[in-house]
């Protein structure tokens, strides 16, 4: 690594020096003297980038050292705690995949990790009750939390804080985007980091394939994507009514919560959905959610759903994950957001193959495409070096990032001739040891393996997917509601106790959002979204946004 980051520094001073060279050289009046001190300095410049790069890169062997010392002495490896969540709760293949990590981080770092993995429906409340209670948990995903919420609690570390990062994950700096770390500044500091994933997204409905094949439906999926494109709402509407038809004694659709977040390209600016941008392609204009047509539009077709019993009368008490709800073989279809490769995912993750119906003209990457789903180090991170040293390990190791997402060859997975993995003869998604499928959460999947099902190709498309798709004009933008705490929470406290009856489809829509609207904006709404256009606007002049 000293090698290859030492190479790349003069490479980068050579270039300098040589861009410098072909200015001079087309000034008439330059003198060989000129030259010379040119040289020179550029000489200078390349041993001064020498000797920086080598400071940063013995600070980073130096700390090992130490560490590994420390052990000599005491017998006992510092431990870095990290916490993500799976859907079904911690795979019992867990502790063996620690086991197997652990024998490359005590020789490579002098330090072991331990992984927390939590069940996705307590993450949340776990989670802060580690960090206020002062459990050790290093490094956490604000994910389900929400990045300003962990940010404006106290919960986060600096990343920059005395150099960390530039110190001790100088492979994540060269992986990630620069573009990417700057949207996670929150007014100049860097509190989280993003991994590498889907940044856009696509609006899907998922069918159960078994279902389609039962009632004859005909569908042609493109062969390269795996998806049926160009769907239509219509289109979903007369499926629904024939697989309701069909299968009379299960739910046609698993509904949630996510109807605005995941069912449209609306853009939760800011990072919540208390002001939003409609058409965030075209516009900066922040407006209220609740008195759109396109929340009108969602609230109706799901409470239409609901009336023909498409929908379970429990779904408003039911906080399982849709993988549980279709492994238990009562649901047919669920609504998602796309990407390249997500039928696989998706097949995976419900226990059945799945077919993708992707909707037409939604595709988008939101302003907090890149903030969404961030690490975050805890502030009372008992040894951040270490903890940042194991991220840029999980960033840069391919051996370390398929343990981490994949588990171990031969157990949970083997390789077929033409280089995918998959499970081992008498192994599937119901008795796999470690099948956790939170690769897009997880640091690097892109120098991970690739499943079977999937085109070899995956990460290059994914990075296509991000490249090409329309994006919000907002991309990037963080809103610091530290100031408005209390009308969020307010705010927050009337959507949570309205907003599920309006968005499953349990009240009518018009008097529910009705309710719902004037209760928001007696708890502060529209003083929340004028604080956040104000934001919006300040930052769109300040980055030349138009």
């Amino acid at each position: 690594m000293k090698k290859k980051l030492l190479g790349l520094v003069l490479s980068a001073a050579m270039a300098v020096s040589l861009l410098a060279g072909c200015a001079s050289s087309g000034t008439a009046a330059a003198t060989a003297e000129t030259s010379t001190e040119a040289e020179t300095a550029a000489e200078a410049s390349d041993e001064e980038a020498a000797k920086a790069s080598e400071v940063e890169l013995d600070a980073y062997d130096q700390a090992i050292a130490e560490r590994k010392a420390q052990v000599e002495e005491t017998g006992v490896y510092p431990k870095v705690v990290f916490s993500f969540y799976d859907w079904t709760g911690t795979p019992v293949g867990t502790q063996r995949i620690q086991d197997a990590m652990n024998e490359i981080l005590r020789e490579r770092l002098g330090l072991e990790v331990e992984l927390m993995i939590l069940d996705s429906a307590a993450y949340s409340q776990d989670v802060r009750l580690m960090l206020s209670s002062g459990e050790q948990v290093d490094w956490i995903n604000s994910c389900s939390l929400g990045y300003s919420t962990v940010v404006n609690n106290g919960y986060c570390y600096d990343l920059e804080e005395d150099d960390l990062i530039q110190k001790y994950g100088p492979g994540i700096l060269q992986t990630l985007d620069p573009s990417y770390i700057q949207a996670c500044r929150v007014n100049g500091t860097l509190y989280g980091l993003p991994q590498m994933r889907d940044m856009a997204m696509t609006v899907v409905m998922c069918v159960a394939k078994e279902y389609l094949d039962g009632i004859g439906y005909e569908y042609e999926e493109d062969p390269s994507e795996q998806v049926v494109k160009d769907t239509t709402w219509e289109e979903i509407d007369d499926l629904f009514a024939q697989l309701h038809e069909a299968y009379p004694d299960k739910y046609v659709f698993a509904a949630g919560k996510n109807l605005i977040n995941q069912g449209s390209i609306a853009d939760g600016v800011g990072g919540d959905y208390f002001g939003v941008l409609t058409d965030p392609v075209n516009s900066l204009t922040v407006e209220n959610l609740y008195t759109s047509d396109l929340f009108k539009q969602k609230c109706q077709m799901v409470y239409n759903w609901n009336q023909l019993g498409y929908i379970s009368k429990d779904a408003l008490n039911d906080d399982t994950s849709y993988a549980s709800k279709f492994r238990s073989g009562n649901y047919m279809s669920l609504m998602c957001q796309g990407k390249p490769g997500y039928k696989a995912q998706i097949s995976a993750e419900c226990g059945m193959e799945m077919v993708v119906f992707e909707m037409k003209d939604e595709w988008i990457m939101k302003s907090n495409a890149v903030t969404g789903i961030l690490w975050n180090m805890n502030q009372n991170c008992e040894d951040p070096v270490a903890a940042m040293q194991l991220m840029n390990e999980l960033f840069v190791d391919p051996e370390l990032s398929n343990l981490i997402i994949w588990g171990q060859e031969g157990t949970d997975y083997v390789f077929t001739e033409d280089g995918h993995i998959t499970f081992p003869e008498g192994v599937s998604s119901e008795n796999a040891e470690y099948y956790h499928t939170m690769n897009w959460m997880l640091p690097n999947q892109f120098i991970a393996h690739i499943w079977e099902g999937d085109n070899l190709d995956l990460w290059e498309r994914m990075k296509v997917f991000n490249s090409e798709a329309p994006k919000s004009k907002a991309l990037g933008f963080m809103f610091d509601n530290s100031e408005y705490a209390a009308e969020f929470t307010a705010i927050s406290n009337v959507y949570d106790e309205l907003a599920p009856q309006v968005l499953l489809g349990f009240v009518e829509p018009e008097a529910g959002i009705a309710e719902l609207e004037e209760k928001m904006e007696s708890a502060g709404l529209l003083d929340y979204i004028a604080a956040k256009q104000a934001a919006l606007d300040e930052w769109a002049k300040a980055n030349g946004v138009e």
